[in-house]
C-alpha cells in the first residue's frame, strides 16, 4: 500500500514539474528564431503531444522539416495543420511553398489561389500564384497576374524577369524586348543581361540565352551563378563535353553547389559514366535529402554498377518521393529483378505501365527545359 502511495505521489510531482504547454512552445519559438532546430523540433513536438490540436506548434514542426530538407515530413505537417485550421493563411502558403520547392507547380497552385481568394492583397501569394500558372500552361492568366502586380511594383526586379519570361513562352517577343529593357535600367547590364540569358532559356529559346549568357560572361567573367546555367544550357544542347566543363566551373566556385552536383551526376549516369557520376550524386543527396531526381539517378548508377541491393534501397525512395513518377517505378522494377525479388518487380513494371504507357527506359534529366 506504502509503494503504491508513493508511485502516486510520485507521479504527481512529475506532473507538477513539467511545465505548461505555453511555455514550452515560447522556448521552441526561440530557439527556431534562433536555428536551433533540433531544440525547436524538440519543444514544438512535446507541445503538439500534450495539445495535438495545436495549429502553431505543428505549422511549426512544418517550417523546421522544410529548413531541414525533410520535404515530405513538412508536407505531411502543413497537411495536418490544414485539416484542423482549413482556411490558416501562412499554413496554406507554406504547403504551397513546400511544393514549389519540389517543382510541384500543379500541387502548390491550388494553396496560392486558396490564400489570395482568402485576401486579393496578398503579393506575395499573387506573385507566386502567378509563378504556378506559368509553370503549368496557364499562360495568359500568368500574365495577367503579373501585369497587375508589375502596375504596382514597376521596379520589382523579379516581377520583371517573370513578366518577360511569360511573354516570351507567349511568343510576344515585342512586349519581352521592352520589359528587359526597363530590366537593365533596374539591375544593370550584367544582371539584367543573366536574367534574359534565364528567360530564354527557360523558354526553350537556346541559341537567344547562349548569346546572353557570354554577353554577361564578357562585361562580369566572375558573374555568380553563370558557369551552373551555361552547364544547364549545354546539357539541353547536348554538348556534353562543355556541360561537364561549366558545371565543373560551379563547382570549383563553390563546391556545395547542390544544383551543379546534381547536374552534373546526372549528366554523367546517361552518359554511362557511372563510377564517375557517383561522389557527385552522394554529395548532392548529403545536399538534397529531399530530391527524387539524386536519388533516382544514383540508384541508375549503383543498378548499372552491379549493386543491386543498393539500387533497390535508393530506387525505392525515389519512389517514396515521388509516387507518380513512371521512370522510377520502372527503374526499381528492374532493380528488383536483378535482386531477384520477382514478384516484387512485376508489381512495380505493372505499376509503371498504369503511370506511362511507352518507352520507359530513360528519363531527361529532371530541371533541364
Amino acid at each position: 500500500m506504502k509503494r503504491a502511495v508513493c508511485l502516486y505521489l510520485c507521479s504527481l510531482f512529475a506532473f507538477a514539474a513539467e511545465e505548461p504547454a505555453n511555455v514550452v512552445f515560447e522556448r521552441a519559438a526561440r530557439a527556431l528564431a534562433a536555428g536551433d532546430y533540433a531544440a525547436a523540433e524538440q519543444g514544438f513536438k512535446s507541445v503538439v503531444r500534450r495539445e495535438p490540436g495545436n495549429v502553431g506548434a505543428i505549422g511549426n514542426l512544418g517550417i523546421i522539416y522544410a529548413r531541414t530538407n525533410r520535404a515530405d515530413q513538412a508536407v505531411a505537417a502543413y497537411q495536418r495543420a490544414l485539416r484542423i485550421s482549413p482556411d490558416d493563411e501562412p499554413i496554406l502558403l507554406n504547403l504551397g511553398l513546400a511544393y514549389l520547392k519540389q517543382d510541384a507547380h500543379a500541387l502548390a497552385l491550388p494553396y496560392f489561389a486558396r490564400v489570395v481568394a482568402l485576401d486579393p492583397q496578398h503579393q506575395q501569394a499573387r506573385q507566386l500564384l502567378a509563378v504556378c500558372r506559368l509553370y503549368t500552361g496557364q499562360i495568359a492568366a500568368a500574365i495577367d497576374d503579373l501585369e497587375k502586380l508589375s502596375a504596382d511594383r514597376p521596379r520589382d526586379e523579379q516581377l520583371l524577369f517573370l513578366l518577360g519570361f511569360a511573354y516570351l513562352k507567349n511568343g510576344d517577343s515585342q512586349k519581352a524586348k521592352a520589359v528587359f529593357g526597363q530590366m537593365f535600367e533596374v539591375a544593370g547590364p550584367a544582371r539584367a543581361q543573366f536574367l534574359f540569358g534565364r528567360a530564354c532559356y527557360e523558354a526553350a529559346l537556346f541559341p537567344e540565352a547562349e548569346e546572353s549568357f557570354l554577353e554577361v560572361q564578357r562585361l562580369e567573367p566572375n558573374f555568380p551563378g553563370l558557369h551552373l546555367e551555361l552547364g544547364k544550357l549545354y546539357i539541353s544542347q547536348r554538348r556534353t563535353d562543355d556541360a561537364v566543363k561549366e558545371l565543373k566551373l560551379a563547382l570549383q566556385e563553390n563546391p556545395n553547389n547542390e544544383d551543379a552536383s546534381y547536374f552534373l551526376g546526372g549528366l554523367l549516369v546517361q552518359e554511362e559514366r557511372y563510377e564517375e557520376a557517383t561522389p557527385y550524386l552522394n554529395h548532392a543527396k548529403e545536399l538534397k535529402p529531399d530530391s527524387w531526381a539524386v536519388y533516382f539517378y544514383l540508384g541508375k548508377a549503383k543498378l548499372h554498377q552491379g549493386r543491386t541491393a543498393e539500387a533497390v534501397v535508393l530506387l525505392r525512395r525515389a519512389v517514396e518521393l515521388n509516387p507518380n513518377e513512371a521512370n522510377a517505378e520502372y527503374q526499381l522494377g528492374r532493380a528488383l529483378q536483378a535482386s531477384g525479388q520477382k514478384t516484387a518487380a512485376a508489381r512495380a513494371f505493372a505499376h509503371a505501365r498504369d503511370l506511362k504507357a511507352g518507352a520507359l527506359n530513360d528519363v531527361k534529366i529532371p530541371g533541364i527545359r
